[in-house]
């Protein structure tokens, strides 16, 4: 009997290249697959309106049918009514005892600083604030000089500031359009008064900023793709480093940022420890996602952000457990397949297992 594996997004398409894609792969394997919103979910009935998707035509069809028994979620949340009905319909699918997450997520920034921070790789971790107003804002800006601000719940580099405090001036900076937006204050209380209306949008963290800029002025990273084999154990899928335009804040793609591959980036830079740097962060990364089920529930991918700044310090800087796929597309198309191919490998290995007391989250 074939099992069921339902990929759940809040707009499910059934254009999607990446959700095609696993179902073209899905041929071979004893799995149907469907895609739907967790919207769609009936609650007198629980079935669900949405796709299923058609081996014989490799295409998504429309169809109601019952919530399948293993889900991989792809939901992401924002502040919006809709969205957070939908929330409150995934905690309660977490913990229907007859279904399995292919992963359970993480909860916000500042949830997981707080786990991490007390951690063996406590080290790793840049020092995070949860800003309660917006005189506590000005007052670690004092301290620091130089921050980053962002959402606690934010991704995509989504409302992300960096504040700088010099001669009594406070400048604001954000990437809007992939276009830098600066904004100055010159005195305390209108920046204040800024502030004041920014922190009532949204709960903020903030941290001090680490240089991480070339002497080009281009800010870069490096990401780091995660995700369980068909044995159930994590694997690095796919590493790039990352630079964003010059002057930029952010290296993120959707903010006009570039991959590189690390070959590539170490050639630009040959001068750096490169074997070192990258044993360093080879070991924290073999413990990472250990910790992270440990410390919250179980996951099948991660998207991990490592700040390499100037004194060849490393930081972890973010860490998601619905990270894109970009990163494969860009760099390593030969592992594509794989890549389409890691859902279905991994929901035939949960369907091996017994796992009665599956911590399941709430998040």
């Amino acid at each position: 009997m074939n099992s069921t594996l339902g990929i759940m997004t809040l707009n499910p398409a059934p254009d999607h290249s990446y959700f095609r894609e696993i179902g073209i792969h899905s041929a071979p394997y004893s799995i149907d697959l469907c895609l739907f919103s967790p919207a769609d979910i009936s609650p007198v009935d629980e079935t669900v309106k949405g796709f299923v998707f058609n081996k014989e035509s490799c295409g998504w069809e429309e169809n109601t049918f019952e919530i399948p028994e293993f889900i991989y979620d792809r939901t992401y949340y924002d502040a919006s009514l809709p969205s957070r009905q939908a929330r409150a319909v995934v905690q309660w699918l977490k913990n229907q005892p007859h279904i399995r997450f292919l992963g359970y997520g993480l909860p916000n920034k500042l949830k997981i600083y707080e786990k991490l921070k007390d951690s063996p790789l406590a080290s790793y971790i840049p020092e995070t604030f949860l800003l309660k107003d917006h005189f506590h804002l000005f007052n670690i800006l004092i301290k620091h000089k130089d921050i980053i601000i962002k959402p606690v719940d934010g991704a995509h580099g989504f409302a992300v500031y960096h504040l700088v405090l010099s001669r009594n001036r406070v400048t604001v900076r954000t990437t809007k359009n992939r276009q830098i937006a600066e904004q100055s204050f010159q005195s305390k209380s209108t920046f204040l008064k800024w502030a004041e209306r920014l922190l009532d949008q949204y709960t903020f963290i903030a941290q001090r900023r680490i240089d991480n800029k070339t002497d080009q002025d281009t800010p870069y990273d490096v990401r780091i793709l995660l995700n369980k084999d068909d044995c159930g154990e994590w694997r690095e899928f796919q590493r790039a480093f990352r630079e964003g335009p010059q002057g930029a804040i952010l290296t993120n793609i959707s903010r006009g940022g570039s991959y590189f591959k690390q070959e590539d980036w170490e050639s630009r830079y040959p001068k750096a420890a490169w074997d070192f740097i990258k044993a360093e962060m080879n070991e924290f990364l073999d413990q990472l996602p250990h910790l992270l089920e440990d410390y919250f529930s179980p996951l099948f991918e991660l998207g991990i952000d490592i700040l390499l700044a100037r004194d060849n310090s490393l930081w972890i800087l973010d860490i998601n457990s619905k990270p894109g796929h970009k990163i494969v597309e860009t760099l390593a198309a030969e592992k594509q397949h794989h890549l389409y191919r890691a859902p279905l490998e991994y929901c035939k290995y949960l369907n091996s297992r017994s796992l009665p007391s599956l911590r399941r989250g709430e998040y």
